[in-house]
């Protein structure tokens, strides 16, 4: 049980951390870590559900936080994120509503248990923590995807490419050449030194490489 709930709180800041950052919103909805925290959970649940035998009530009491804390609250919180396009990008940042809201579901999941308790599911909160939590983050992240779809489609199918450069020794093998290609499908070259002037396409000695800040993030955000 220790182990479960530090690793639900770890995971919490984890989320907490990244609510107030301007991220992109996935143009293809992505709930894999959701998903593993929520595998997660279950076997944290079935694990106490071996060793306990809660009753009928205390499932449906649980049930009932699972709705109206993770579903209903994830919901909403998504409705408060800041939405936008920046940079041929569709961006997401939380709001202190947001983070506020996030604390409201912390609460009603852990005050929950004092009625869980009553109908004896005691300890029965802090089992199923992590999958609470991956259902309301999925929940939220699902509603972020949603409310970017239209501006994603308003910025048409180039949107959103990663910050490519491409460099090498340049045509006529002297000098330095690069060349950025940014998010709408166009690039910028700049030639140096003396030799012939050879399309970069076809030259030999230009490594093609990928800058990308993180795993999600859009290049140079504004």
């Amino acid at each position: 049980m220790f182990f479960s709930i530090t690793l639900g709180v770890l995971f919490a800041l984890y989320i907490l951390s990244r609510q107030r950052r301007i991220r992109p919103v996935p143009r293809v909805l992505s709930l894999r870590f959701p998903i593993v925290v929520g595998v997660i959970g279950l076997i944290d649940v079935l694990s106490y559900t071996t060793t306990h035998h809660p009753s009928h009530s205390a499932y449906l009491w649980v049930l009932a936080t699972f709705v109206v804390g993770a579903l209903l609250l994830g919901a909403v919180r998504a409705l408060t994120v800041r939405i936008w396009t920046s940079n041929n990008w569709v961006v997401r940042q939380g709001t202190w509503l947001t983070m506020g809201l996030w604390v409201v579901s912390f609460a009603l999941h852990f005050v929950s248990g004092g009625g869980a308790r009553d109908v004896g599911a005691g300890n029965l909160e802090a089992a199923s923590f992590l999958l609470y939590l991956a259902v309301t983050y999925g929940m939220q992240n699902y509603v972020v995807h949603r409310r970017g779809v239209p501006l994603w489609d308003a910025l048409g199918p180039e949107a959103g490419h990663r910050l490519q450069v491409n460099f090498g020794a340049g045509p006529g093998g002297s000098g330095a050449f690069f060349n950025i290609f940014g998010g709408e499908g166009q690039n910028s070259a700049a030639g140096f030194g003396r030799g012939s002037q050879q399309s970069p396409e076809h030259d030999p000695t230009i490594i093609d490489v990928e800058v990308v800040d993180d795993d999600e993030g859009p290049p140079q955000l504004r």
